[in-house]
């Protein structure tokens, strides 16, 4: 809707709304924001509608998108890498394929039902006006353009790889995931393990010649661990680990860049949240650096690390992750919180007479 609209807007149409709640109006459809790094900085990131106009903001826009979820939700094995690929390739086809000046995406994360959807449109051509335009691939239609765009290795730029909407529906399918796709007069929706689609010329358009739109909707289970590499059938670098990856072949995590995490509990969670993930995407060992980092609150300390001493056990916490770099202070304030709440769990085990 939010991209329909701003193509109406373009044409010269006068849009207004009526009577739209307080929580419709916080997504921005009406006036999706750019994303500039000024306004991801600014904005909150999950349910608004986000306008990217090239490829750098769509960079942005997916690493903000992914920190969100590595803060917010705790994300089983390859879940977080998975859906960071899928992003790239899905916020990169509106360049690729489109032909539209603008992309338009919107994610929301479900913390309680541990579920998150993502929406990406643009106003562009279409794909199966793409596919009759690089003149590789024969379509009759938008629906059965649609299911050519899904098998792998079909694009209708010719020197592409061609996995993109192909390693997102296998993603979705390991995952147990939905995945929607409406471009022009054809829609297919995957879900648990079935499509479904048709064409219909009673489905509109905004105009017959360039601008048939084209949206990719799916959601995914964060409890249900999924394997890119088994869902592109190939090795993929983790490009997210490779990000924190130091000289020595570390997983070095700057505590220093936690600023806002170091004083109130709640923050501290969505630190703690995010060390669970990055374990979670396979790294073996963390090392937190506390370089220039003089205090910590005792909250913080509490809330991440020993919450986590406490739910790994203290062995398996000191070998997974590695404290450098603590001040004297800051060692005696991550000691007692650990030291705490490791007497906490022991009180509470059985054996101890407790009422």
């Amino acid at each position: 809707m939010a991209a329909a609209l701003e193509y109406f807007r373009e044409q010269g149409v006068h849009v207004t709304a009526d009577r739209i709640g307080e929580q419709v109006t916080r997504t921005r459809f009406l006036n999706p924001v750019l994303a500039t790094s000024r306004n991801l900085d600014s904005h909150n990131i999950g349910n608004v509608v986000w306008k990217y106009g090239d490829e750098t903001q769509a960079t942005d826009l997916c690493n903000a998108f992914i920190h969100m979820l590595e803060e917010n939700a705790l994300c089983e094995t390859g879940v977080i890498e998975s859906l960071n690929w899928c992003l790239f390739e899905v916020l990169d086809n509106v360049f690729q394929h489109s032909r539209a000046e603008f992309g338009y995406a919107m994610m929301q994360v479900h913390k309680r039902n541990r579920w998150c959807t993502v929406a990406v449109s643009d106003c562009g051509i279409g794909i199966h006006r793409s596919f009759v335009e690089s003149n590789v691939y024969a379509a009759k239609n938008a629906y059965e353009a649609i299911m050519k765009a899904v098998q792998e290795k079909v694009t209708s730029k010719p020197k592409n790889m061609g996995n993109g909407l192909y390693g997102l529906m296998r993603v979705v399918g390991l995952n147990k995931g939905e995945l929607q796709i409406r471009s022009g007069r054809g829609w297919m929706t995957y879900r648990a393990g079935e499509i479904k689609g048709d064409h219909s010329m009673s489905i509109p358009l905004l105009d017959l010649n360039d601008h048939h739109g084209t949206t990719v909707d799916w959601q995914l289970d964060l409890s249900r661990p999924v394997s890119l590499v088994e869902a592109l059938r190939f090795p993929e670098p983790n490009l997210l680990l490779e990000r924190i990856e130091d000289s020595g072949g570390e997983h070095r995590v700057k505590v220093s860049e936690f600023e806002e995490g170091l004083g109130t509990r709640r923050s501290a969670e969505q630190v703690r949240i995010k060390l669970v993930n990055l374990l979670n995407l396979g790294a073996p060992r963390l090392v937190l650096d506390f370089s220039d980092v003089n205090v910590v609150s005792s909250s913080f300390a509490d809330e991440v690390l020993g919450k986590l001493a406490l739910e790994m056990g203290i062995v398996n916490f000191v070998n997974r992750f590695n404290l450098d770099n603590m001040t004297p202070t800051v060692t005696a304030i991550v000691n007692r919180a650990i030291s705490q709440r490791i007497a906490e769990g022991d009180a509470a085990s059985p054996g101890y007479g407790l009422s």
